[in-house]
């Protein structure tokens, strides 16, 4: 799974790559525009050209892909999330986004195409207006659900269950495929990383059944958050990834 913004073309390149060594690609598509209004704008067809030549590409590369658009739109730190385009009309606008552009796809016969929505797993103001399921674009246009979550230590140490557990009850409802799109835990000075991680897999394996995809954000960023930023965490992340539950063929739908 990685970023591109919407200057950059679709990616054959680098999902040859991601394909070459047995994997799928996940792609974050982030409507990074240089227009105010970013989903109005989307959604009356302003940027119709870019995604449609978009589309067309993610067609002839002609191999399963997921497509993660505008994610996290429950925040506040993304130009595509409703606090940025008008607060409680900000879910509505999300929505006719979301169904143009898979329309386009669906006219370029882009088949290949998984549509991921993914949310936060907190909403970001906690108003009525923004609770995630108001920007559920229908279950016509979403393949997967995906759910972004993190434990950042430094005194607001979570569980697993206590990032993942009410976002996961509420997005079952919905009954379709579940991912964790992106999960971490931070180091910490007083808690274990790699007890963590241990109980993060064990749950995945044994309480969240949903779940068929998951993506550790691997990455020294706001925190240190990949797997081995310690010894025993990378070694606790490697006994637990080595469970024959986690070692399935790669994805075909």
């Amino acid at each position: 799974m990685w970023y591109i913004d919407w200057n950059t073309s679709f990616p054959s390149a680098d999902c040859n790559t991601v394909d070459s060594l047995g994997a799928v690609p996940l792609i974050t598509w982030e409507p990074w525009l240089s227009i105010n209004n970013t989903l109005e704008a989307i959604g009356n067809g302003s940027c119709d050209a870019y995604v449609t030549k978009f589309a067309q590409d993610a067609k002839n590369w002609g191999k399963l892909v997921y497509l993660r658009f505008a994610h996290e739109m429950n925040g506040n730190w993304y130009p595509w999330d409703g606090y940025h385009n008008g607060g409680s009309a900000g879910a509505a606008k999300y929505i006719t986004a979301w169904r143009h552009i898979h329309s386009i796809f669906d006219s370029t016969g882009a088949s290949n195409v998984r549509w991921v929505w993914s949310i936060n797993n907190t909403s970001v103001p906690g108003d009525s207006w923004n609770l995630a399921s108001n920007y559920y674009p229908g279950d016509a246009y979403v393949d997967w659900i995906g759910m972004d979550g993190y434990n950042w230590g430094g005194g607001s140490w979570q569980s697993f269950d206590a990032v993942f557990g009410a976002s996961y009850a509420s997005l079952s409802a919905f009954g379709k495929p579940l991912m964790i799109a992106e999960f971490a835990c931070a180091e910490d000075g007083v808690y274990s990383k790699a007890d963590w991680i241990t109980d993060a897999f064990s749950k995945i394996k044994n309480n969240y059944p949903l779940i068929g995809i998951f993506n550790w954000f691997n990455i020294n960023k706001e925190r240190d958050w990949r797997v081995d930023s310690s010894v025993s965490s990378g070694t606790a992340f490697q006994n637990a990834v080595s469970d024959p539950c986690f070692l399935d063929s790669k994805p075909s739908n």
